[in-house]
């Protein structure tokens, strides 16, 4: 009798645009290490690996159940014989020990995202710290569910037809390409149009072609931003593109880019896909935790006012000093090959 595929099950709370892209290295290692089995990834909320990270995520999952209990999911999958393990992204110590609990009575191996490893240490397993930065942590989690050490990759290809349009969008200019990006769903991390419209007007005077990137979210319309610095040219939802689409645009426009400037957030987690040099403001997040998988990166950090921090209170001319220290640094350590 051929008995079913092992199931190997991915569970999380829910997947932003960053969440998703530090959890694609573990999809990668998993796949290397269990070409068997059938991987299913599951979440409480939505998901970005069906979304703009589809066409990336697909050959990696098996299954997608978003917006499902793990508790559905698990009965839709089970099989007389067929060994069940779930990998568990979620945080929070005593919902993960209830669920390992849980799982355990049904004889389902379980591998929580435990603080330090300490409660999922297996027997005869050395224990280990669990590593500072979550892409790692996710990723650790199946090199230990596997025994070995696994390859890490945390790229993203970029599709021909996104690097033709990036062409056409650049058009015949060949001044060093800089992308802004501003927008965001937290109040505390959108930019202001008078710090886009500065950051642009520095920048182009300097010698840079600069694109400023309309994602969802609040902050900078292409019409505010008009207004203030009329050499400025904005890409968004004008195009037209669907939103596995206009992400393929943004790796291509990444791709070719001397750097990007934006929040913290998952527009410099995309960008360090395609490894494009980045300059974060960062609103208060862990940066050990959160720090773009590049490795050209600079960290400018938002003022704090009382308890909070609001990027658009940055200084202008922070953000700037970073940037072109970024830029001189790279040429610097990358120059480009003499002419002949």
């Amino acid at each position: 009798m051929n008995l079913p595929a092992p199931l190997l099950i991915f569970y999380v709370r829910n997947d932003a645009l960053g969440d998703g892209l530090l959890r694609i290295p573990a999809l990668r290692a998993a796949r290397t290490a269990f070409p068997q089995s059938r991987i299913v990834y599951g979440s409480m909320h939505r998901s970005s690996l069906t979304g703009v990270l589809r066409r990336h995520a697909a050959p990696l999952v098996d299954d997608f159940r978003t917006i499902v209990p793990l508790s559905t999911i698990l009965a839709e999958f089970a099989r007389p014989g067929r060994p069940m393990t779930v990998v568990d992204f979620r945080t929070g110590v005593p919902a993960l020990i209830v669920a390992k609990l849980q799982l355990l009575a049904r004889g389902v191996r379980y591998e929580p995202n435990f603080a330090g490893h300490l409660l999922s240490s297996h027997w005869r397993a050395r224990w280990t710290l669990r590593p500072e930065h979550n892409a790692w942590r996710y990723h650790r989690l199946i090199e230990r569910l596997a025994g070995r050490h696994l390859p890490f990759d945390h790229r993203l290809e970029v599709s021909q037809a996104a690097r033709v349009l990036a062409g056409q969008i650049r058009g015949a200019d060949r001044r060093p390409l800089i992308l802004l990006g501003g927008n965001s769903k937290g109040s505390n991390k959108m930019m202001s149009d008078a710090q886009v419209a500065a950051m642009a007007t520095n920048l182009i005077e300097a010698g840079y072609q600069v694109l400023y990137l309309v994602t969802p979210g609040n902050g900078p319309t292409p019409q505010s931003l008009a207004a203030r610095e009329s050499r400025l040219v904005t890409i968004g939802p004008d195009l037209g593109l669907d939103v596995e689409a206009f992400g393929d645009l943004l790796l291509a426009l990444g791709e070719i880019a001397d750097a990007y400037v934006g929040m913290e957030g998952g527009l410099g987690h995309l960008f360090a896909t395609v490894m494009t040099p980045t300059v974060i403001i960062n609103h208060g997040a862990n940066i050990e935790r959160w720090r773009p998988l590049s490795n050209r990166v600079e960290v400018v950090t938002a003022p704090r006012r009382g308890r909070s921090a609001n990027i658009s209170d940055t200084p202008v001319e922070a953000i700037l000093e970073a940037t072109h220290r970024l830029l001189a640094t790279s040429r610097r350590d990358h120059p480009e090959p003499a002419a002949h």
